[in-house]
């Protein structure tokens, strides 16, 4: 593993790894924030296809890279609305996790024990401005090397094509709830999950990503619905679109 990779998270996530597919289980916000992803996802991408495709496999022949794939929650999402599916993922049990699910539930998905910098510098197979889509959910607060991480995705994409991020805003709310009442409170996040040093706020983001001929115009806030219920389990309830980006936030544009 190359460049962005920080292993120390890497290993973190190993260790989790056969809990992917547990909805109760450490991974349980990122499968209740299923809906919203790709709700989000579906509004961008009318960008690059025609409104007649906008239909139960709105996303047909699309390529798309899902990067930090994990266990491949968001990858099997996109693959049964059409995309032909890239994910990568710097843990290799998390790898191999996806591949055993995305099996079991028939759906071809190209899974691959990569960094972002592997799948650049890849001689099997030239992947660069290949996707026409490429997604990094929940994964740029836990790069080394934002820099570089822009680079690479801004290579994998083509020119013309959507690139989708959903991160943490580095604000005092963002900070409050994401790392401290999510891992130390509520305890559905696993203690360490969060560094708040690498949570950026979506201005920042995009001019990061500007540098990289990557055009971030659209921000939308994703925030968890709570009722007694949750709270009595410790759990969030799914996650909604709203217009407050102070907590988690899913920001697209166009790489150019």
């Amino acid at each position: 593993m190359t460049n962005t990779v920080d292993k120390r998270e890497i290993e973190q996530f190993s260790l989790l790894s056969n809990q992917w597919w547990s909805k109760s289980g450490p991974f349980s916000a990122l499968h209740k924030m299923s809906n919203a992803r790709i709700e989000f996802i579906k509004i961008n991408t009318t960008r690059i296809v025609s409104h007649q495709n906008i239909r139960s496999k709105f996303l047909d022949g699309i390529k798309c890279l899902d990067v930090g794939c994990g266990g491949g929650i968001l990858s099997e999402r996109l693959c049964r609305l059409g995309a032909k599916v890239t994910g990568i993922d710097a843990s290799e049990k998390s790898i191999e996790v996806a591949l055993d699910h995305s099996i079991k539930s028939r759906l071809e998905i190209d899974y691959r024990h990569m960094s972002t910098g592997d799948l650049v510098k890849d001689k099997s197979k030239s992947f660069l401005n290949y996707f026409d889509i490429v997604v990094a959910s929940e994964v740029i607060e836990h790069v080394s090397d934002r820099n570089t991480f822009l680079s690479d995705i801004s290579s994998l994409c083509r020119s013309g094509g959507l690139i989708v991020l959903t991160t943490i805003n580095k604000s005092l709310i963002g900070i409050a709830l994401a790392k401290y009442f999510a891992e130390n409170i509520l305890t559905i996040v696993p203690e360490g999950t969060h560094d708040p040093k690498k949570f950026i706020s979506p201005k920042q983001l995009a001019l990061e990503a500007e540098k990289h001929n990557i055009i971030l115009d659209n921000f939308t806030g994703f925030f968890p619905t709570f009722n007694i219920k949750n709270f009595r389990k410790k759990e969030f309830g799914d996650f909604i679109l709203v217009p407050n980006l102070e907590v988690n936030y899913g920001a697209a544009g166009i790489k150019i």
